[in-house]
């Protein structure tokens, strides 16, 4: 009876691998739908996406111009506040590439990039970086700035910073927010305002180099409000008054005539003649402000990025495609197959 039981139970065996063959290649098509149907749905939440204001090929460095040490993404202008490194395109990012590379080998550097963007006057905003990953995370800072005026100078006292992240980390900002997420806010006060990305690199270890990319900038009303200035009362300029002086002549003529009797005749003649002579009261001129014209980033012709790479399956936390969770997730529908396979052999009478 156990022998019986052993032989038909290989046989049963036998037919279930038969037909499991044949449907093997259709493993291998099922997984690619699906890798692709993951790849649409990433797509959907890209940070680049509305609404975010600032152009998506901008956002994510798509296009560059240039060449290394100075090839920079289309839309952004790079400046160095000390030191010296290399800007140039490269492949790492989570988000499609490419990405803005900045590295130095051997050298220490603090620079960045910026771009100016089309707001409303008097909306907030708040500025949010989704990839800054460095290879050597504790010798990079990472800050992001607005100018809410408009201006270029990173220096310059209108930028408001927000928090420098220095340690591990290549997503800087999440949804809730996050300790170490380097979101900075403000409220515009033109009609362009501009982003800043800042990097301080104050120590090297060798080949260090960050990687950078899906900059945004969201609309945010719990943007801190513009500060209302308080009118100054004018003060009052008194006006000299002016006190007439009297200037007093006099005259006297006496007439002596050669005769018997002697007459004196005085005539004194007074004269008072004053005269006052108003100051007159000077007029304030106002004196010009000077207005801010912003000066546009002239746009050099884009380099064109090889489509593979724009292909490529998005990464992890660590930077690396995530080919393990793609086996684990082929393996699943396979073994789901199976079983249901199984099922239909057994329940097929």
């Amino acid at each position: 009876m156990i022998t019986h039981f052993v032989v038909l139970w290989q046989w049963q065996l036998y037919f279930l691998i038969m037909r499991l063959a044949k449907l093997i290649p259709l493993f291998p098509l099922i997984a690619l739908i699906t890798l692709l149907t993951s790849q649409g749905i990433n797509a959907e939440y890209h940070p680049c996406n509305p609404p975010n204001v600032i152009p998506p090929d901008v956002c994510g460095f798509d296009h560059f111009y240039g060449e290394p040490p100075r090839q920079v993404a289309i839309g952004w202008t790079p400046y160095i506040l000390s030191g010296d490194l290399t800007f140039m395109q490269h492949i790492d990012t989570h988000w499609g590439a490419p990405s803005q590379m900045m590295w130095s080998n051997g050298g220490t550097f603090k620079a960045g990039v910026y771009t100016q963007v089309h707001v409303t006057p008097g909306a907030g905003y708040r500025a949010a970086v989704f990839w800054a990953a460095p290879n050597a995370p504790d010798t990079f800072g990472r800050q992001l700035g607005i100018d809410p005026t408009g201006g270029t100078d990173p220096t310059a006292p209108t930028v408001i910073w927000g928090p420098m992240r220095w340690g591990p980390g290549r997503f800087l900002s999440h949804n809730p927010p996050q300790p170490g997420d380097i979101d900075v806010k403000a409220r515009a006060q033109n009609d362009v305002i501009t982003v800043f990305f800042l990097t301080d690199h104050n120590r090297s270890t060798g080949d260090n180099f960050l990687f950078l990319d899906a900059l945004a900038l969201y609309p945010d009303e719990s943007a801190p409000q513009l500060a209302t200035p308080t009118p100054v009362p004018p003060t009052a300029t008194p006006i000299p008054t002016f006190t007439p002086t009297a200037t007093l002549t006099s005259t006297a003529t006496p007439s002596p005539t050669p005769s018997p009797t002697p007459s004196s005749t005085p005539t004194p003649s007074p004269t008072s003649t004053p005269t006052a002579t108003p100051s007159p009261t000077s007029t304030f001129t106002p004196t010009a402000t000077p207005t801010f014209t912003p000066t546009p980033t002239p746009s050099p012709t884009p380099t064109s990025t090889p489509d593979f790479w724009h292909r490529l399956p998005p990464r992890n936390e660590s930077g690396r495609t995530d080919f393990v969770g793609l086996f684990v997730w082929i393996g699943g529908v396979i073994g789901l197959g199976l079983a249901l396979l199984l099922l239909y052999w057994i329940y097929r009478d």
